[in-house]
């Protein structure tokens, strides 16, 4: 219809002046006017209105056929048509302007009659229809009132379709045209009129009708989507920017959508902005304006990137005041397309030029559900709070835009979302922290939902919504997770006692909130939880402390408050069943029973009769009462089984299994109270009556401990031994095997003197252990089971059987990790029976089927042990060996596998590959033994000395003889040995073992005096007596020096025995030695004392005969020089016979002296008391008292010198690294701060047990005194 009226008010403005307007067109406008002011007065939506507005409807209708007719009514318009007719027949045949002019007229004022009666058709049409719109019924006038009265053009389209056939050319066809055209067009002949004004601009195109025509063909193309053929046909419209009116402003629309249904979307938004400035400016009419804003939006955001640049780029330079409202379309439309993150840039413009721009609430709406699709939830809520903050009341665009209600209420929804989602947001993140382990960083966020809840409540406790409900359930569940349990059962009775009615009737499909009922459920579930929580915290987890607590007695009060409101629905007996159970808890059993007999006797016929009675009997069964509850389960179990209404076999058999339980309690109660052999027979009584029950097999098992408490321990094991083979799936089974096994070994203890009971006990247990292995191979028990069955055999000695048992393992569970372990116990079990053979085969089965257990290194080792302790040495020499060859990484066992070959050639009196051996031996300690904790260091203590020995028995069979020269070259010879020894020797002394550093240093010594015997006993050269006289002399004169040196080394024996505090045979021997050496020096002076003095004197007939023939002497001169030469000659033996007895003096007495000083009385010690009384009885150094040292105040650290002998080995070894020798030294430093720990800890135990006992006064002090000094101290 409005295409119809504007088509018509353009044929109308062109049609001329042809008749004068009249007074009527006036009239009726300004008789519009007033009604319309009339209407306006009255207000849209009250009372009369919209009477009013249909009337207005009918005079503006009639008002605008008044003008339309030129002031000419009805009549008046027949009467010209009639005029114009008759000249126009009066033309027939004729073609001449007057004619022309006859024949346009005519067709005007059909045109206009036409649109008379359309006008009166549809004023009519607009009363039947408010007509109608008041008759609750159909009357027949209002039958077809849908359908639309139509107009009827086709008389006066013939006479301008005749007068353009006639009249081509003449100054008014192009007016007549653009009427047919239009006239064709209201008619819906819309390519009719498409081809008339093809053939207006194309035949007159400087006509003042073709801008007109040509905005009307591009209008033919757009409705036809031919959006190109538009934009040109637009394109030809002279004078298009100086278009104004409705029809422009459409033109001007159209050719923007035209430009964007062709993707051109920049050129469109250009476009619209365009018919935007102008209808801004009243060049158009805005009725299109919003549209048209939405358009430009939609261009821009269609464009690639969402168009914000774009938009930027093209408003930079224009000042217009609604560059907010495109960006925040730009904004929306990304948004409907899904283009987020664009629409996020126009948003974040909008609010960066105008953030109180009026629809600026629901930008932020907008932003805020993208952040979320973007799962920026931590920048939604940030938004959420700027929201909340941007629209507040006081904020600048709430006073910008307070005038504007529907923006106003956009700004409210913001709010109340924001501040209904920032608790939500802050509570599901606080869930989730939680559940991820942050607790910290979870109670910040709880915090935080708390606050803002209660700031939502705050700000809308005027304005109730169901809002208010819900977040009253947030706050309880966020109370519960926060485990703050009477805060949220606060928030569930708020939910009960709140009035709901002040919110109205929730929206369809909204989603299900708690009921109250639910709530006051919760509520009571809270105060439970508080109460639990109480109860550990502040009582201990102690059900009797907590009992009469706060939180206990609140529990309590809010379970009587639900009973009071909600008492009639189901959970009520849950939850005074459960109230039963805090009694029961806190042993308040009575109490529980009374509180379960008034729930019955309330509801007789409740619904829940029978689960009441289930408490009811639980409840006495847990305070004892096992009679009355044996009575409720049976009177239940006849309710379940007999009753038809509440027959329920499943129910049956729960009331049969509660049965069972009385009677067990029953015994067991009877077990309490020491009645332990009817407690069984109870047991075994309820087994029979219940042999399927599921505690049958407990039963089985309480009976046979009764008959252990009752010292029937063959019963008892006769009766845990029922377990598997009456309930051999059973979890007690296993237990119940080993038990039997343990009560056979505690019958085994009653007759402990009856050793031969005793031991069958004992094989008894062990079998029985063993018949889990027999009987349930696959049980984790099984294999424990052989290792306990074993164990049994080792207590009564039975090595042989234990071995046996053990090897059980390796031949059932070959692949068991823990095989390997139980075969080495199975090893050296034989071993300890001396079953030597069965120990070498077993370690070596370990060894070869285990080569990479921890055990295959000590079986290996084991073997050639086995073979030394059966005295087989060529075996275990061998074994050795191949134990060194496998066996590298084990540097310790390295090092014994190398002594233990050693020994065992040793033994087969192989020296040579001995000595090899021990050389290895010491070399392999060198190298890594420093590094072992606890190695032993009389291992290469021992191998040096072994070497040491070697060296020195080459000596023995070396004797000196020869000339000079010979004996020179021997006695370098026995000097090189001497060395060689010494050095091994020297090497074995510093191990600091106790055994070897003595002995090896005594060797030390007798090296030198054995070197003394050699010389003493070598042959003598001389041919006369005086020759080996003499000869002899020079070799005793010898001897001293080397007992010089053997001497202190027997002392340091000596001073290194009493400073570690050792005394052995080897201390007492360095003593003797040290001793000797004293008395062997003083000796050998005596020697040559009694050497002088006893030496024969020369022949004095052979001397007087030289000196008769040689000096020519008399005879009588001649003897009597020779007298006086052999007088003087006995003199100087004389003399040098009293020179050796005085240096012998001072040695023996200086002997004598060491011998007082090191507190030493031997042999020794006598002989030179002896040898020096026969040299001079008034020496004083025989006045010497000698006290004997007693070695039982030496004070003993054995690990204080092997430590410091460690160290100095380390500090002076030539094969480890500097790292190794850093890293051995940090061990020992562990190792000492660990010991001192060890030591300052039993320091402290032994001065406390030393401590002495308080003081007291007065006659307890007397008499703690006397009872002291009774006591000896």
């Amino acid at each position: 219809m409005k295409k119809l009226l504007l088509v018509s008010a353009i044929i109308c403005s062109l049609a001329g002046n042809s008749i004068a307007a009249s007074d009527p067109c006036k009239e009726k406008t300004a008789e519009a006017k007033k009604m319309m002011a009339k209407c306006k007065s009255i207000g849209k939506g009250n009372s009369g209105y919209e009477q009013c507005a249909s009337s207005y409807k009918v005079i503006k209708n009639q008002a605008a056929q008044a003008c339309r007719s030129g002031g000419l009514d009805e009549d008046g318009m027949r009467q010209a048509i009639a005029q114009w007719e008759k000249q126009v027949n009066n033309c027939k045949g004729k073609q001449n302007a007057r004619c022309a002019s006859a024949l346009q007229q005519l067709g005007h004022y059909q045109f206009q009659l036409e649109e008379k009666l359309f006008l009166d058709k549809n004023a009519q049409y607009e009363e039947d229809v408010a007509w109608c719109a008041d008759r609750d019924n159909k009357p027949a006038k209002c039958a077809n009132i849908d359908q639309l009265p139509k107009a009827d053009h086709q008389k006066s389209l013939g006479y301008f379709l005749e007068y353009i056939d006639k009249y081509p050319n003449e100054s008014k066809t192009p007016t007549v045209i653009y009427q047919a055209a239009a006239v064709q067009e209201a008619s819906g002949e819309d390519d009719k009129a498409y081809k008339l004004r093809m053939r207006l601009v194309e035949k007159f195109p400087d006509n003042g009708l073709v801008p007109k025509a040509w905005l009307r063909i591009a209008e033919y193309h757009f409705m036809n989507r031919k959006f190109r053929d538009a934009i040109n046909a637009y394109k030809k419209v002279t004078g298009f920017d100086n278009l104004t009116g409705k029809e422009a402003a459409l033109a001007m629309y159209h050719l923007a959508e035209s430009y964007y249904n062709t993707a051109e979307y920049e050129t469109a938004a250009i476009k619209y902005f365009e018919y935007i400035i102008g209808a801004d400016k009243g060049k158009y009419p805005a009725d299109l304006r919003a549209e048209a804003m939405d358009f430009m939006a939609a261009s821009f955001s269609d464009l690639e990137g969402g168009g914000v640049q774009e938009a930027e780029a093209f408003l930079k330079d224009k000042k217009v005041p609604f560059k907010d409202s495109v960006y925040y379309r730009i904004g929306m439309k990304n948004k409907d397309h899904d283009r987020n993150e664009e629409a996020v840039q126009s948003f974040k413009r909008l609010m960066s030029i105008n953030p109180d721009y009026i629809d600026a609430p629901l930008a932020d709406i907008a932003m805020i559900e993208i952040l979320i699709i973007q799962q920026k939830f931590e920048e939604a809520q940030k938004h959420r709070y700027t929201v909340v903050k941007r629209y507040d009341r006081n904020s600048s665009w709430y006073k910008k835009n307070q005038k504007y209600p529907e923006s106003v209420k956009n700004a409210e929804t913001a709010i109340r979302g924001a501040m209904l989602d920032i608790p939500q947001y802050h509570h599901a993140r606080a869930a989730k922290l939680t559940k991820e382990g942050d607790l910290e960083a979870g109670k910040k966020q709880y915090a935080e939902a708390i606050k803002a809840y209660e700031a939502f409540l705050a700000r809308y406790k005027k304005e109730p919504t169901w809002d208010e409900y819900k977040v009253h359930i947030n706050l309880a569940l966020v109370y519960q997770e926060m485990a703050q349990y009477a805060n949220a059962a606060k928030m569930f009775n708020w939910i009960v006692d709140t009035d709901t009615t002040r919110y109205g009737r929730r929206p369809m499909g909204s989603e299900a909130l708690l009921k109250k009922e639910e709530a006051a459920y919760n509520a009571v579930l809270m105060m439970d939880q508080s109460r639990e929580t109480a109860k550990k915290n502040k009582y201990g987890d102690d059900a009797v402390k907590a009992y009469k607590s706060e939180e206990t007695k609140a529990y309590f009060a809010q379970v009587d408050k639900y009973m009071a409101k909600f008492g009639q629905y189901k959970e009520a007996a849950e939850l005074a069943y459960n109230a039963s159970i805090v009694h029961y808890d806190a042993k308040q059993f009575k109490t529980a029973v009374v509180v379960l007999r008034d729930l019955k006797q309330k509801f007789p016929n409740h619904q829940y009769i029978l689960l009441i009675s289930r408490m009811l009997a639980q409840s006495l069964l847990e305070s004892s009462q096992l009679d009355d509850a044996l009575k409720e389960f049976e009177w239940l179990f006849v309710q379940y089984t007999k009753v038809k209404e509440t027959r329920n076999d499943s129910m049956a058999k729960e009331i049969e299994k509660a049965i069972a339980y009385v009677l067990f309690q029953m015994a067991e109660q009877s077990v309490k109270q020491g009645q332990f052999e009817k407690g069984a027979q109870a047991y075994l009584a309820l087994v029979k009556r219940y042999p399927l029950i599921d505690i049958a097999d407990k039963a089985v098992f309480e009976a046979a401990v009764a008959y252990e408490s009752a010292k029937q321990f063959t019963k008892a094991s006769e009766t845990f031994m029922m377990l598997p083979k009456q309930y051999a799936s059973s979890p007690l089974t296993i237990k119940g095997i080993v038990r039997a096994g343990d009560a056979y070994k505690k019958e085994a203890a009653t007759k402990k003197n009856d050793k031969k009971y005793y031991d069958q006990m004992y094989r008894n247990a062990a079998q029985t252990y063993l018949f889990i292995t027999n009987n349930f191979p696959q049980d984790s028990m099984a294999f424990m089971a052989i290792g306990s069955a074993a164990q049994v055999y080792d207590s009564i000695a039975d090595k042989k059987s234990a071995a046996v048992t053990y090897e059980i393992a390796y031949k059932r569970y070959p692949k068991d990790e823990r095989t390997p372990g139980y075969l080495y116990s199975a090893c050296l079990s034989y071993d300890e029976a001396k079953m030597v053979d069965e120990a070498i085969r077993c370690n070596k089965d370990l060894v070869r089927d285990y080569p990479k257990s921890s055990y295959a290194l000590d079986a290996a080792f084991s073997i050639p042990m086995a073979y030394a302790n059966a005295k087989k040495w060529d075996l275990a020499a061998k074994e050795y060996h191949t134990f060194i060859k496998l066996y590298t990484e084990d540097k310790e066992k390295l090092i014994a596998a190398y002594i233990g070959a050693a020994r065992a050639y040793m033994e087969l009196k192989e020296e040579d590959k001995a000595i090899a051996d021990y050389d290895a031996t010491l070399k392999n300690y060198d190298k890594f033994g420093l590094q072992i904790k606890n190695a032993d260091p009389g291992v290469p203590a021992e191998a040096a000395y072994y070497l040491g020995e070697h060296e020195y028995k080459k000596m023995e069979p070396i004797v000196l003889k020869g000339k000079d020269k010979e004996k020179a070259k021997i006695i370098k010879q026995l000097v090189d040995i001497l060395q060689k020894a010494m050095g091994h020797y020297s090497k074995s002394a510093t191990y600091a073992s106790e055994r070897w550093t003595f002995r090896a240093t005594n060797r030390m010594g007798m090296l030198f005096v054995t070197m003394a015997a050699k010389i003493r006993e070598q042959e003598l050269n001389g041919k006369k007596e005086d020759e080996r006289f003499a000869e002899r002399i020079g070799i005793v004169q010898q001897l001293p020096s080397y007992y010089e040196q053997a001497r202190p080394i027997f002392q340091k024996n000596i001073d290194l025995a009493r400073d570690q505090g050792f005394y052995n045979q080897d201390v007492i021997e360095a003593e003797e030695g040290y001793i000797e050496m004293y008395y062997q020096g003083c000796a050998v002076f005596v020697e040559v004392a009694d050497a002088f003095a006893n030496s024969p004197l020369p022949d004095s007939a052979s001397i007087v005969k030289e000196y008769v023939e040689y000096e020519g002497m008399a005879k009588e001169d001649a003897v009597e020089a020779v007298h006086e030469d052999l007088e003087a000659y006995r003199e100087e033996l004389n003399t040098r016979s009293e020179g050796a007895k005085d240096l012998a003096k001072p040695q023996c007495a200086t002997g004598i002296k060491a011998s007082a000083h090191y507190g030493i009385d031997n042999q020794w010690t006598a002989k030179l008391f002896e040898l020096l009384k026969s040299l001079d009885e008034n020496d004083e150094a025989l006045n010497t008292k000698i006290e004997k040292f007693d070695p039982s105040t030496l004070f003993s650290d054995p690990a204080y010198f092997k430590t410091k002998a460690r160290i100095e080995q380390i500090s002076k070894s030539e094969v480890m690294t500097p790292e190794e020798q850093i890293a051995t030294y940090r061990d020992i430093i562990k190792e000492a701060k660990a010991e001192r720990e060890k030591l300052m800890a039993e320091l402290a135990e032994l001065k406390k047990k030393l401590s002495p006992v308080p003081t007291t006064t007065g006659a307890g002090a007397a008499a703690g005194a006397a009872d002291a000094d009774e006591a000896g101290y």
